[in-house]
Protein backbone atom coordinates (compact mmCIF):
# COMPACT_ATOMS: atom_id res chain seq x y z
CA UNK A 1 0.00 0.00 0.00
CA UNK A 2 1.41 3.34 -0.94
CA UNK A 3 1.96 6.10 1.87
CA UNK A 4 -0.49 8.46 2.76
CA UNK A 5 -0.57 11.38 0.26
CA UNK A 6 -3.31 14.27 1.54
CA UNK A 7 -4.80 14.29 -1.96
CA UNK A 8 -8.21 14.43 -3.08
CA UNK A 9 -8.74 13.51 -6.92
CA UNK A 10 -11.87 15.24 -8.17
CA UNK A 11 -13.24 13.96 -11.71
CA UNK A 12 -15.42 16.86 -13.18
CA UNK A 13 -14.93 20.53 -12.81
CA UNK A 14 -18.66 21.80 -13.93
CA UNK A 15 -20.89 23.57 -11.82
CA UNK A 16 -20.69 21.54 -9.06
CA UNK A 17 -17.24 20.73 -9.14
CA UNK A 18 -16.46 24.79 -8.68
CA UNK A 19 -18.92 24.70 -5.94
CA UNK A 20 -17.62 22.75 -3.99
CA UNK A 21 -13.96 23.89 -3.82
CA UNK A 22 -14.29 26.68 -1.28
CA UNK A 23 -16.03 24.45 1.33
CA UNK A 24 -12.80 21.98 0.99
CA UNK A 25 -10.67 24.62 1.37
CA UNK A 26 -12.48 25.50 4.41
CA UNK A 27 -12.60 21.88 5.78
CA UNK A 28 -10.15 20.04 4.68
CA UNK A 29 -7.01 22.50 3.94
CA UNK A 30 -4.50 20.05 5.10
CA UNK A 31 -5.61 18.49 1.15
CA UNK A 32 -3.96 19.12 -2.02
CA UNK A 33 -6.78 18.99 -4.29
CA UNK A 34 -5.79 17.46 -8.49
CA UNK A 35 -8.27 18.32 -10.86
CA UNK A 36 -9.66 16.45 -14.30
CA UNK A 37 -11.82 18.61 -16.77
CA UNK A 38 -12.35 17.82 -20.68
CA UNK A 39 -12.63 21.19 -21.74
CA UNK A 40 -11.31 24.19 -19.59
CA UNK A 41 -11.72 28.17 -19.90
CA UNK A 42 -10.18 30.70 -18.07
CA UNK A 43 -12.82 31.27 -15.26
CA UNK A 44 -11.91 27.34 -14.65
CA UNK A 45 -8.00 28.14 -14.33
CA UNK A 46 -8.84 31.34 -12.59
CA UNK A 47 -10.47 29.60 -9.64
CA UNK A 48 -7.82 26.86 -9.39
CA UNK A 49 -5.07 29.42 -8.98
CA UNK A 50 -7.35 31.27 -6.28
CA UNK A 51 -7.72 27.76 -4.36
CA UNK A 52 -4.57 26.54 -5.30
CA UNK A 53 -5.34 23.82 -6.85
CA UNK A 54 -4.33 21.53 -9.70
CA UNK A 55 -6.08 21.58 -13.08
CA UNK A 56 -5.63 19.17 -16.32
CA UNK A 57 -7.35 19.24 -19.25
CA UNK A 58 -8.17 15.58 -19.50
CA UNK A 59 -11.35 13.70 -20.38
CA UNK A 60 -11.53 10.46 -18.10
CA UNK A 61 -12.69 7.47 -19.94
CA UNK A 62 -12.93 3.41 -19.85
CA UNK A 63 -9.55 3.21 -21.56
CA UNK A 64 -7.78 5.76 -19.35
CA UNK A 65 -9.06 5.70 -15.88
CA UNK A 66 -6.68 3.33 -14.07
CA UNK A 67 -3.61 4.68 -15.88
CA UNK A 68 -4.12 8.31 -15.11
CA UNK A 69 -5.73 8.07 -11.50
CA UNK A 70 -4.56 5.09 -9.77
CA UNK A 71 -0.85 6.68 -9.66
CA UNK A 72 -1.94 9.84 -7.99
CA UNK A 73 -4.21 7.76 -5.04
CA UNK A 74 -3.09 6.40 -2.04
CA UNK A 75 -4.07 5.54 1.67
CA UNK A 76 -7.44 7.74 2.76
CA UNK A 77 -7.27 10.41 -0.33
CA UNK A 78 -10.28 11.08 -2.11
CA UNK A 79 -11.78 10.02 -5.32
CA UNK A 80 -14.53 12.91 -6.15
CA UNK A 81 -16.57 11.84 -9.68
CA UNK A 82 -18.31 15.01 -10.32
CA UNK A 83 -18.60 14.06 -13.84
CA UNK A 84 -21.45 12.52 -15.81
CA UNK A 85 -21.00 9.37 -17.78
CA UNK A 86 -17.88 8.43 -15.59
CA UNK A 87 -18.80 5.06 -14.23
CA UNK A 88 -19.08 4.93 -10.53
CA UNK A 89 -18.55 0.91 -10.49
CA UNK A 90 -15.29 1.02 -12.14
CA UNK A 91 -13.85 4.52 -10.23
CA UNK A 92 -15.28 2.48 -7.02
CA UNK A 93 -13.00 -0.36 -7.73
CA UNK A 94 -9.75 1.88 -8.56
CA UNK A 95 -10.36 3.77 -5.09
CA UNK A 96 -10.51 0.58 -3.21
CA UNK A 97 -7.86 -0.93 -5.14
CA UNK A 98 -5.52 2.18 -3.82
CA UNK A 99 -7.08 2.45 -0.49
CA UNK A 100 -8.68 5.93 -1.15
CA UNK A 101 -11.79 6.85 -0.12
CA UNK A 102 -14.70 7.32 -2.89
CA UNK A 103 -17.71 9.89 -2.76
CA UNK A 104 -20.26 10.66 -5.82
CA UNK A 105 -23.54 12.44 -6.30
CA UNK A 106 -25.30 10.37 -8.34
CA UNK A 107 -24.68 7.04 -9.87
CA UNK A 108 -23.15 6.64 -13.40
CA UNK A 109 -22.04 4.42 -16.28
CA UNK A 110 -19.81 5.22 -19.14
CA UNK A 111 -22.37 5.90 -21.29
CA UNK A 112 -26.08 6.19 -21.09
CA UNK A 113 -28.59 4.22 -23.63
CA UNK A 114 -30.81 5.92 -25.59
CA UNK A 115 -34.89 6.03 -25.92
CA UNK A 116 -35.94 2.80 -25.61
CA UNK A 117 -32.86 1.28 -24.14
CA UNK A 118 -32.85 3.70 -21.22
CA UNK A 119 -34.11 1.08 -19.03
CA UNK A 120 -30.49 -0.52 -18.84
CA UNK A 121 -29.39 2.78 -17.79
CA UNK A 122 -32.22 3.52 -15.46
CA UNK A 123 -31.55 4.42 -11.80
CA UNK A 124 -32.81 1.25 -10.63
CA UNK A 125 -30.67 -0.53 -13.05
CA UNK A 126 -27.24 1.51 -12.24
CA UNK A 127 -27.96 0.96 -8.32
CA UNK A 128 -28.38 -2.71 -8.75
CA UNK A 129 -24.52 -2.45 -10.26
CA UNK A 130 -23.37 -0.69 -7.14
CA UNK A 131 -25.39 -3.42 -5.08
CA UNK A 132 -23.63 -5.79 -6.59
CA UNK A 133 -20.78 -4.21 -6.09
CA UNK A 134 -21.56 -3.73 -2.51
CA UNK A 135 -21.70 -7.43 -1.57
CA UNK A 136 -18.22 -8.08 -2.24
CA UNK A 137 -17.21 -3.93 -0.31
CA UNK A 138 -17.33 -5.29 3.46
CA UNK A 139 -14.18 -4.17 5.18
CA UNK A 140 -12.71 -2.15 1.99
CA UNK A 141 -11.87 1.52 1.99
CA UNK A 142 -15.34 3.12 2.40
CA UNK A 143 -17.29 4.77 -0.81
CA UNK A 144 -20.17 6.55 -0.38
CA UNK A 145 -22.34 6.42 -3.83
CA UNK A 146 -25.54 9.23 -4.35
CA UNK A 147 -24.31 11.50 -1.93
CA UNK A 148 -24.86 15.67 -2.41
CA UNK A 149 -28.34 17.10 -1.91
CA UNK A 150 -30.94 14.77 -3.62
CA UNK A 151 -29.84 12.02 -3.69
CA UNK A 152 -27.97 12.41 -0.71
CA UNK A 153 -28.87 14.82 2.17
CA UNK A 154 -32.24 14.36 1.79
CA UNK A 155 -31.96 11.08 3.11
CA UNK A 156 -30.18 12.32 6.66
CA UNK A 157 -33.31 14.85 6.53
CA UNK A 158 -36.02 11.70 5.74
CA UNK A 159 -34.90 10.47 9.22
CA UNK A 160 -35.02 13.93 11.41
CA UNK A 161 -38.21 13.93 9.97
CA UNK A 162 -39.48 10.89 11.61
CA UNK A 163 -38.11 11.13 15.00
CA UNK A 164 -40.14 14.64 14.91
CA UNK A 165 -42.77 13.26 14.01
CA UNK A 166 -42.78 10.58 16.69
CA UNK A 167 -42.30 12.73 19.05
CA UNK A 168 -45.11 15.14 18.28
CA UNK A 169 -47.52 13.21 18.16
CA UNK A 170 -46.26 11.08 21.34
CA UNK A 171 -45.21 7.86 19.68
CA UNK A 172 -42.62 5.87 21.95
CA UNK A 173 -39.74 4.44 19.58
CA UNK A 174 -36.73 2.32 19.96
CA UNK A 175 -33.09 4.04 19.08
CA UNK A 176 -32.96 3.65 14.95
CA UNK A 177 -30.07 1.30 14.78
CA UNK A 178 -30.99 -0.18 11.66
CA UNK A 179 -33.07 -0.29 8.47
CA UNK A 180 -35.41 -2.13 10.33
CA UNK A 181 -36.12 0.06 13.18
CA UNK A 182 -36.80 2.68 10.25
CA UNK A 183 -38.69 0.73 8.94
CA UNK A 184 -40.95 0.13 11.96
CA UNK A 185 -41.54 3.69 12.75
CA UNK A 186 -42.42 4.96 9.68
CA UNK A 187 -45.29 2.15 9.71
CA UNK A 188 -46.38 3.26 13.32
CA UNK A 189 -46.42 6.74 11.99
CA UNK A 190 -48.53 4.80 8.86
CA UNK A 191 -46.21 6.91 6.21
CA UNK A 192 -47.68 6.23 3.18
CA UNK A 193 -45.97 8.71 0.82
CA UNK A 194 -42.59 10.62 1.09
CA UNK A 195 -41.77 13.06 -2.24
CA UNK A 196 -38.36 14.91 -2.04
CA UNK A 197 -40.17 18.13 -2.97
CA UNK A 198 -38.41 21.04 -4.60
CA UNK A 199 -39.64 24.21 -5.75
CA UNK A 200 -36.46 26.55 -7.39
CA UNK A 201 -37.48 30.11 -7.91
CA UNK A 202 -34.09 31.42 -8.69
CA UNK A 203 -34.19 34.22 -11.28
CA UNK A 204 -31.19 35.85 -13.16
CA UNK A 205 -30.81 39.08 -15.39
CA UNK A 206 -30.03 37.40 -18.56
CA UNK A 207 -33.11 36.05 -20.64
CA UNK A 208 -32.75 33.00 -22.49
CA UNK A 209 -31.49 32.74 -25.72
CA UNK A 210 -33.35 30.76 -28.45
CA UNK A 211 -31.98 27.09 -28.73
CA UNK A 212 -30.18 27.47 -24.41
CA UNK A 213 -30.74 25.32 -22.13
CA UNK A 214 -29.99 26.88 -18.74
CA UNK A 215 -30.18 25.11 -15.01
CA UNK A 216 -28.95 25.98 -11.89
CA UNK A 217 -26.92 23.37 -10.89
CA UNK A 218 -25.97 21.27 -14.51
CA UNK A 219 -27.60 21.10 -17.68
CA UNK A 220 -25.58 17.30 -18.44
CA UNK A 221 -27.15 16.28 -15.27
CA UNK A 222 -30.55 17.57 -15.78
CA UNK A 223 -31.18 16.44 -19.35
CA UNK A 224 -29.69 12.78 -18.79
CA UNK A 225 -32.55 12.61 -15.78
CA UNK A 226 -34.86 14.44 -18.00
CA UNK A 227 -34.54 11.88 -21.07
CA UNK A 228 -34.10 8.59 -18.71
CA UNK A 229 -37.20 6.25 -17.66
CA UNK A 230 -39.23 8.12 -14.85
CA UNK A 231 -38.98 5.86 -11.34
CA UNK A 232 -40.38 5.89 -8.13
CA UNK A 233 -40.33 3.69 -5.52
CA UNK A 234 -43.66 1.58 -5.04
CA UNK A 235 -45.36 1.19 -1.56
CA UNK A 236 -47.09 -1.49 -0.33
CA UNK A 237 -50.50 0.36 0.51
CA UNK A 238 -50.90 1.31 -3.57
CA UNK A 239 -54.09 -0.38 -5.22
CA UNK A 240 -52.72 -0.53 -9.29
CA UNK A 241 -50.10 0.41 -11.16
CA UNK A 242 -50.06 3.45 -13.22
CA UNK A 243 -50.73 3.39 -17.02
CA UNK A 244 -47.28 2.31 -18.78
CA UNK A 245 -46.23 1.28 -16.10
CA UNK A 246 -43.81 -1.89 -15.29
CA UNK A 247 -42.46 -3.82 -12.21
CA UNK A 248 -38.82 -4.95 -12.69
CA UNK A 249 -37.97 -8.76 -12.61
CA UNK A 250 -34.60 -8.50 -11.08
CA UNK A 251 -33.26 -7.05 -7.80
CA UNK A 252 -34.52 -5.48 -4.87
CA UNK A 253 -38.07 -4.69 -6.70
CA UNK A 254 -38.75 -1.92 -4.68
CA UNK A 255 -39.55 0.37 -7.52
CA UNK A 256 -41.25 0.68 -10.72
CA UNK A 257 -40.66 2.39 -13.44
CA UNK A 258 -42.96 3.93 -16.63
CA UNK A 259 -42.78 3.78 -20.53
CA UNK A 260 -42.52 7.65 -20.34
CA UNK A 261 -39.62 9.74 -20.19
CA UNK A 262 -39.09 11.70 -16.75
CA UNK A 263 -39.70 15.17 -18.41
CA UNK A 264 -43.26 14.14 -19.65
CA UNK A 265 -44.90 12.76 -15.95
CA UNK A 266 -46.08 15.52 -13.69
CA UNK A 267 -47.09 15.65 -10.13
CA UNK A 268 -48.87 17.25 -7.61
CA UNK A 269 -46.72 18.31 -4.76
CA UNK A 270 -46.32 20.77 -1.85
CA UNK A 271 -44.07 23.09 0.43
CA UNK A 272 -44.46 25.44 2.92
CA UNK A 273 -43.34 28.86 0.91
CA UNK A 274 -44.36 27.97 -2.76
CA UNK A 275 -47.50 25.79 -0.86
CA UNK A 276 -49.41 23.88 -3.91
CA UNK A 277 -47.17 23.27 -7.33
CA UNK A 278 -46.94 21.28 -10.22
CA UNK A 279 -43.68 19.40 -10.33
CA UNK A 280 -41.93 16.80 -12.75
CA UNK A 281 -41.33 13.18 -11.66
CA UNK A 282 -37.79 13.31 -12.38
CA UNK A 283 -35.77 9.74 -11.86
CA UNK A 284 -33.55 10.11 -9.21
CA UNK A 285 -31.43 7.35 -7.22
CA UNK A 286 -32.99 8.51 -3.59
CA UNK A 287 -36.56 7.35 -4.80
CA UNK A 288 -35.11 3.38 -4.96
CA UNK A 289 -33.02 3.92 -2.08
CA UNK A 290 -35.58 5.07 0.34
CA UNK A 291 -38.20 2.95 -0.50
CA UNK A 292 -35.79 -0.04 -0.27
CA UNK A 293 -34.47 1.08 2.81
CA UNK A 294 -37.96 1.29 4.56
CA UNK A 295 -39.33 -2.26 3.59
CA UNK A 296 -40.40 -4.42 6.19
CA UNK A 297 -40.16 -8.21 4.86
CA UNK A 298 -42.13 -11.35 6.46
CA UNK A 299 -41.10 -14.65 4.97
CA UNK A 300 -39.46 -12.60 2.57
CA UNK A 301 -42.45 -10.96 1.19
CA UNK A 302 -43.04 -6.70 1.42
CA UNK A 303 -45.44 -5.95 3.87
CA UNK A 304 -45.07 -2.25 4.63
CA UNK A 305 -42.96 -0.44 1.88
CA UNK A 306 -43.80 4.00 1.22
CA UNK A 307 -44.50 5.33 -2.60
CA UNK A 308 -40.59 7.62 -3.03
CA UNK A 309 -40.38 9.91 -5.49
CA UNK A 310 -38.67 13.20 -6.56
CA UNK A 311 -41.34 15.64 -7.58
CA UNK A 312 -38.97 19.06 -8.99
CA UNK A 313 -40.01 22.61 -10.31
CA UNK A 314 -36.71 23.67 -11.45
CA UNK A 315 -36.20 27.72 -11.80
CA UNK A 316 -38.50 28.95 -14.63
CA UNK A 317 -35.77 29.18 -17.08
CA UNK A 318 -35.21 25.70 -16.80
CA UNK A 319 -38.58 24.83 -17.32
CA UNK A 320 -38.50 26.68 -20.37
CA UNK A 321 -35.68 25.09 -21.45
CA UNK A 322 -36.75 21.51 -20.88
CA UNK A 323 -39.30 22.09 -24.27
CA UNK A 324 -36.12 21.79 -26.59
CA UNK A 325 -36.25 17.94 -24.95
CA UNK A 326 -40.47 17.71 -27.09
CA UNK A 327 -38.63 15.26 -29.26
CA UNK A 328 -37.07 13.11 -26.36
CA UNK A 329 -33.43 13.80 -27.87
CA UNK A 330 -30.91 16.85 -27.24
CA UNK A 331 -31.24 17.76 -30.78
CA UNK A 332 -32.56 21.38 -30.35
CA UNK A 333 -29.94 22.27 -27.50
CA UNK A 334 -27.82 24.50 -29.15
CA UNK A 335 -25.94 26.05 -26.04
CA UNK A 336 -25.87 26.10 -22.41
CA UNK A 337 -25.59 28.49 -19.17
CA UNK A 338 -25.40 27.74 -15.70
CA UNK A 339 -27.28 30.40 -13.75
CA UNK A 340 -25.16 31.64 -10.85
CA UNK A 341 -23.41 35.13 -10.78
CA UNK A 342 -26.18 36.81 -13.11
CA UNK A 343 -29.02 35.27 -10.36
CA UNK A 344 -30.74 38.47 -8.80
CA UNK A 345 -33.63 36.87 -6.63
CA UNK A 346 -34.72 33.24 -5.16
CA UNK A 347 -34.83 30.63 -2.81
CA UNK A 348 -34.32 26.80 -3.29
CA UNK A 349 -36.83 25.31 -1.52
CA UNK A 350 -35.74 21.60 -1.11
CA UNK A 351 -37.19 18.95 1.78
CA UNK A 352 -38.83 16.12 2.20
CA UNK A 353 -42.41 15.91 2.27
CA UNK A 354 -43.50 12.66 4.41
CA UNK A 355 -47.49 11.78 4.35
CA UNK A 356 -49.04 10.31 6.86
CA UNK A 357 -52.86 8.30 6.15
CA UNK A 358 -53.19 8.67 9.74
CA UNK A 359 -51.32 11.98 11.14
CA UNK A 360 -50.63 15.43 9.86
CA UNK A 361 -47.72 14.90 7.00
CA UNK A 362 -44.44 17.15 7.37
CA UNK A 363 -42.47 19.00 5.20
CA UNK A 364 -38.79 19.66 6.21
CA UNK A 365 -36.19 21.15 4.10
CA UNK A 366 -34.22 24.10 3.44
CA UNK A 367 -35.11 27.51 2.94
CA UNK A 368 -32.07 28.57 1.21
CA UNK A 369 -32.03 32.28 -0.72
CA UNK A 370 -29.13 33.22 -2.98
CA UNK A 371 -28.11 36.10 -1.20
CA UNK A 372 -27.33 33.66 2.20
CA UNK A 373 -25.60 31.37 -0.22
CA UNK A 374 -23.35 33.85 -1.60
CA UNK A 375 -22.20 34.87 1.96
CA UNK A 376 -21.93 31.31 3.34
CA UNK A 377 -19.51 30.26 0.37
CA UNK A 378 -17.78 31.66 -3.29
CA UNK A 379 -19.05 30.45 -6.27
CA UNK A 380 -22.30 28.66 -5.10
CA UNK A 381 -25.98 29.66 -6.27
CA UNK A 382 -28.46 27.86 -3.33
CA UNK A 383 -28.85 25.09 -5.27
CA UNK A 384 -25.08 24.09 -5.72
CA UNK A 385 -24.47 24.82 -2.42
CA UNK A 386 -26.51 22.51 -0.73
CA UNK A 387 -25.54 19.73 -3.14
CA UNK A 388 -21.83 20.19 -1.96
CA UNK A 389 -22.77 20.83 2.02
CA UNK A 390 -24.20 17.07 1.48
CA UNK A 391 -21.00 15.95 -0.14
CA UNK A 392 -18.33 17.61 2.11
CA UNK A 393 -20.43 16.10 5.17
CA UNK A 394 -20.07 12.42 3.69
CA UNK A 395 -15.97 13.34 3.30
CA UNK A 396 -16.11 14.30 7.08
CA UNK A 397 -17.93 10.97 7.98
CA UNK A 398 -15.53 8.92 6.13
CA UNK A 399 -12.46 10.12 7.76
CA UNK A 400 -14.62 8.95 10.93
CA UNK A 401 -15.38 5.32 9.52
CA UNK A 402 -12.86 4.80 6.99
CA UNK A 403 -13.31 1.00 6.60
CA UNK A 404 -17.21 0.72 6.05
CA UNK A 405 -17.22 -0.65 2.28
CA UNK A 406 -20.25 1.04 -0.39
CA UNK A 407 -22.49 3.00 1.40
CA UNK A 408 -25.46 4.85 0.38
CA UNK A 409 -26.77 7.93 2.06
CA UNK A 410 -29.35 5.86 4.08
CA UNK A 411 -26.75 4.36 5.78
CA UNK A 412 -24.55 7.05 7.33
CA UNK A 413 -25.35 8.43 10.43
CA UNK A 414 -27.89 11.11 10.01
CA UNK A 415 -26.99 13.00 13.51
CA UNK A 416 -23.55 13.39 12.19
CA UNK A 417 -24.00 14.54 8.72
CA UNK A 418 -26.94 16.51 9.43
CA UNK A 419 -24.91 18.39 12.14
CA UNK A 420 -22.26 18.73 9.65
CA UNK A 421 -24.28 20.37 6.40
CA UNK A 422 -26.82 22.16 8.49
CA UNK A 423 -25.31 25.57 9.07
CA UNK A 424 -25.38 25.57 5.11
CA UNK A 425 -29.02 24.62 4.41
CA UNK A 426 -30.37 26.61 6.93
CA UNK A 427 -32.81 27.80 7.84
CA UNK A 428 -34.19 24.53 8.31
CA UNK A 429 -37.56 24.44 7.98
CA UNK A 430 -40.58 21.92 9.96
CA UNK A 431 -44.21 22.36 8.80
CA UNK A 432 -47.19 19.93 9.38
CA UNK A 433 -49.67 19.98 7.38
CA UNK A 434 -53.47 18.35 6.20
CA UNK A 435 -52.61 19.16 2.78
CA UNK A 436 -53.95 16.31 0.09
CA UNK A 437 -53.24 16.70 -3.39
CA UNK A 438 -57.45 16.48 -3.49
CA UNK A 439 -60.18 16.07 -1.10
CA UNK A 440 -61.21 12.64 -1.47
CA UNK A 441 -57.11 11.29 -1.19
CA UNK A 442 -57.03 9.97 2.10
CA UNK A 443 -55.74 6.71 0.48
CA UNK A 444 -52.43 8.88 -0.91
CA UNK A 445 -52.45 6.57 -3.86
CA UNK A 446 -50.44 7.31 -6.81
CA UNK A 447 -52.56 8.14 -9.18
CA UNK A 448 -53.94 10.97 -6.47
CA UNK A 449 -50.96 12.91 -7.33
CA UNK A 450 -50.23 11.96 -10.85
CA UNK A 451 -51.20 15.25 -13.35
CA UNK A 452 -52.88 13.42 -16.49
Amino acid sequence: MKTMSNRIVMVGFGNIGQAILPLLSTHFPEYHVHIFEANIGKSQRDLCRRYNARLTEQRITKDNHGVVLQPLLSSRDYLLNLATSVSTCDLIRLAQLSGAFYLDTCIDPWEYAQAGAGIATSNYALREEVRELRRHSGGCPTAVVAHGANPGFVSILLKKGLIDMASAHGIAHDPCLCAEDWATLARTLDVRVIQISERDTQVGTLARRPGEFVNTWSVDGLVTECLQPAELGWGTHEVKLPPNAHRHQFGSQAAIYLDQPSHTVKVKSWSPNFLDFDAYLITHNEAISIADYLTLREAGVPVYRPTAYYAYHPCDEAIDSMKLLADNTTAAIASTRILKDEIVSGIDELGVFILSGTYPSLWIGSNLSIGKARKLAAQNNATSLQVVAGATAAMAWMRVHPNEGILESDDLDYQFIFDYAEPYWSPIVSQYTSWRPTPASQGLQFEDFLIR
